[in-house]
């Protein structure tokens, strides 16, 4: 049905008792349908015409009505579904902000620093603790922790490194898998630096469930033997039990982690006083030979 433009209330019934009509229904007159008959005829037609044009009026107003409120729910159920996307965006955009801003804990209030600074070794050399693997016993020196100290400072620890182990992907700190540019084999340590380090080491070792009690208390007892023993008074005998200690505790570590069945580690506490013997007197012919290097080429400038 076409669409009412204009209120029928507004329409009225045309004069059908005027002259004019009355002269046009006279021809139309009979003496079965008189005048009167058809003027009252026109009014009738006219009168219900008029109503089903006030009906349809009224239904289209109503069905205006219907779809302005249909519209307005629309509208409205459009504008909340916007509002809460919105404020979900927002919390998420917050709940992220949260994530990324640096967390620090509570303070106690009063508490002093301690008077010392406690020692703390680089996360790669923890990690290399945790994982049950070699690592230079220079970490956990005083230069090792210092230069972990200065480290973290100036690195961010939050630089994650995917890694593999036993067929596992994991997340960890970068920081965890960067071994120091600085670090110093074991056997080119000072006796000093050794005695230091390896105390921090088995702390370390000892404070990591991993690390089952008699490998630790037999790694100590290998530092103890080889800090007590007697080539520590002869020529070149601590820089022989330098190299004696790297060698030994890097194939105890190869050996503890060996998929090999047939490979039984060794007891690290037990000094091989023939292999010792055997660096040392390596060591004793390599001074040697220099020093009649030098004597010849001293010979031969004068």
């Amino acid at each position: 049905m076409p669409r009412i433009t204009r209120d029928p209330a507004l329409d009225e019934m045309p004069d059908f008792e005027s002259d004019a009509f009355r002269a046009a229904f006279t021809a139309m007159a009979t003496e079965q349908n008189t005048l009167e008959n058809i003027i009252q005829q026109s009014k009738d037609a006219w009168a219900a015409d008029h109503q089903r044009k006030l009906d349809a009026w009224q239904q289209q107003q109503a069905e205006d009505a219907e779809a302005q409120r249909l519209l307005r729910e629309q509208q409205e159920r459009e504008n909340e579904e916007r509002r809460k996307a919105e404020e979900e965006r927002t919390k998420k955009e917050k709940e992220e902000l949260e994530k990324k801003r640096p967390k620090v804990k509570p303070f106690v209030p009063n508490k002093a620093v301690e008077t010392e600074s406690m020692p703390t070794p680089a996360p790669f050399a923890m990690n290399k603790v945790r994982n049950l693997d070699f690592v230079e016993v220079w970490y956990f020196t005083e230069e090792g922790c210092s230069e972990a100290r200065h480290t973290d400072r100036t690195t961010s620890n939050a630089m994650l490194a995917l890694t593999q182990e036993e067929g596992r992907i994991t997340v960890t700190s970068a920081a965890a898998h960067r071994p120091s540019s600085k670090a110093i084999p074991d056997e080119k340590l000072s006796w000093r630096q050794m005695s230091i380090g390896k105390t921090g080491l088995l702390d370390a070792m000892s404070k990591e469930p991993g690390w089952p009690k008699e490998h630790v208390v037999a790694l100590g007892t290998f530092f103890m033997e080889i800090d007590a023993h007697i080539l520590r008074r002869r020529a070149y005998g601590e820089e022989a039990l330098l190299k004696y200690a790297a060698d030994v505790r890097r194939e105890w570590h190869d050996q503890l982690k060996s998929t090999d069945s047939s490979v039984q580690p060794f007891d690290i506490g037990v000094i091989n006083q023939r292999r010792l013997t055997a660096i040392h007197e390596d060591i004793l012919n390599i001074r040697h030979a220099n020093n009649v290097a030098r004597s010849v080429l001293s010979v031969r400038s004068v």
